[in-house]
C-alpha cells in the first residue's frame, strides 16, 4: 500500500476515519505474509495520520485485526452459505467446493481466518469466526440424523482445509485430480460413515 496524501475530513467524521484505518488494516493483513502482524503505528503512517488517531477508534492491533477478521467472514459465509435441506453426499460436495473455491480466490483472506489468527493472537474456537461455519454444518450433519456430527463436521473442515492450504501453497504441483474430484471424494467419505 502506498502512502498518498490524507485528505482532511471534517470535525465529526470519525466514522470516515475509522473505515478508512479498516481498508488500510484489510489490505496489509489480506497479503499473505509470513512476518510478525503490523503495528498501528505503521498503520497509522499508512493512512497518514498520527497514532492517536488509530487508538481513539482502536484500542489494539488485536481489536483491529478482529474488525477485518469479522468482515472477512461475513463474506467467506455470504460466498460459501451454510448446507440446507437433506444430508446429501452431493449437497455436501457444493458446499465444500464453494468452501474452497472461496479460499483459493482468496488467499490472503483464507490464510488470515484460517491460517494466522493465532499469530495476531486472535482468540480461535467455538463462537469465533471461521469456527461458527464449523458449527452450522455440524448442525447440518446433527439434523440429518448424523451421530457424531461435531466430529464429522471437524474431519471434512480438516480435509477441506487441506486441499485449499495445499493448493494454494503448492500451485505448481502437477495434482493427479482436479479440485472437483477431491471435493467429491471427501464428501463421500465423511458421509460413507
Amino acid at each position: 500500500m502506498t502512502t498518498q496524501p490524507r485528505v482532511q475530513h471534517p470535525r465529526g467524521s470519525g466514522d470516515l476515519l475509522r473505515a478508512e484505518l479498516v481498508a488500510a488494516a484489510r489490505e496489509l493483513l489480506l497479503v499473505p505474509r509470513a512476518g510478525p502482524p503490523f503495528s498501528l503505528r505503521a498503520l497509522a503512517r499508512t493512512v497518514g495520520v498520527s497514532p492517536t488517531a488509530v487508538y481513539r477508534h482502536f484500542g489494539s492491533a488485536e481489536e483491529l485485526v478482529t474488525t477485518v477478521i469479522d468482515d472477512q467472514n461475513v463474506l467467506l459465509r455470504a460466498a460459501v452459505g451454510v448446507p440446507a435441506g437433506d444430508v446429501t453426499t452431493d449437497a455436501f460436495a457444493r458446499f465444500g467446493l464453494r468452501y474452497v473455491q472461496w479460499g483459493l480466490a482468496n488467499p490472503g483472506a483464507y490464510q488470515l481466518l484460517f491460517e494466522s489468527a493465532e499469530r495476531y493472537e486472535i482468540p480461535v474456537g467455538p463462537g469465533t469466526p471461521g469456527y461458527t461455519l464449523l458449527e452450522d454444518v455440524a448442525d447440518w450433519l446433527r439434523r440429518g440424523g448424523r451421530e457424531s456430527s461435531m466430529v464429522l463436521a471437524t474431519r471434512a473442515w480438516a480435509a477441506l482445509h487441506g486441499l485449499t492450504s495445499l493448493r494454494l501453497h503448492k500451485p505448481t504441483l502437477p495434482w493427479p485430480t482436479t479440485i472437483e474430484q477431491e471435493v467429491d471424494a471427501i464428501a463421500s467419505a465423511i458421509l460413507s460413515r
